[in-house]
């Protein structure tokens, strides 16, 4: 099978490449932007040119024999008119928000780490559609540009003052919070030193990406 794999920059679809690769699945990389800042900039203002460009890059990859669409990026799939995306080109596309849309009821009490505010927002909707949720949400594009310097894990979380979010995440006591949302497909980089702040349940909808993609 050969898959499109999409995402923001050229950094977030690679780390969507080598997902798939650890999963012998070949793929083609559509980066859509050349930063972070650019990607947020389409995502708030140029939606419809946002969509279309994802639309010629899939109508593209057709092309080029690939079979499944693999958006690797919370921001860019919240971000596009992903039903027309499916109607017009006919394509199978696996995104995060598919996890989302079925996250376990047993969540109540949920934070929502995203790449920017915008983002955050859509995954907060698409959470609380169904079951009502008490969320935290927050968009740090900072944290994705560290990233993308490849700063080391543990600098990016001091850098940032990580711990302190994340003390404040574990001291909560009324709706004490029982899931933390990554919802930004670079921030498994630093997924470990996250875990090393908290015994709070950290989702990267990653796994569940796959699992789909192969069905």
């Amino acid at each position: 099978m050969k898959v499109a794999v999409f995402a923001g920059t050229e950094v977030d679809t690679k780390m969507g490449r080598d997902l798939l690769l650890e999963n012998n699945i070949e793929s083609i990389m559509y980066p859509i932007s050349k930063n972070p800042k650019e990607q947020s900039k389409l995502q708030y203002y140029s939606v419809e040119e946002l969509t279309k460009i994802v639309e010629e890059k899939i109508e593209e990859s057709k092309t080029l024999g690939a079979e499944k669409v693999f958006i690797y990026c919370n921001s860019l799939s919240g971000s596009v008119d992903l039903e027309y995306l499916r109607e017009k080109t006919k394509m199978e596309i696996i995104t995060p928000i598919d996890v989302y849309k079925n996250l376990n009821k047993k969540y109540k009490n949920v934070a929502i780490l995203a790449a920017n505010s915008k983002s955050a927002h859509e995954i907060d909707k698409i959470i609380c559609k169904e079951e009502f949720r008490n969320t935290i949400t927050m968009g740090n594009l900072g944290i994705v540009e560290e990233i993308e310097k490849k700063i080391s894990p543990e600098e990016i979380v001091n850098k940032l003052a990580l711990g302190k979010l994340f003390y404040y995440f574990n001291e909560i006591q009324e709706n004490k919070l029982d899931l933390i949302i990554l919802g930004c497909t670079h921030f498994p980089y630093i997924k470990e030193e996250l875990e090393k702040l908290t015994h709070i349940e950290i989702l990267d909808p990653a796994d569940e990406m796959i699992e789909m993609l192969m069905i």
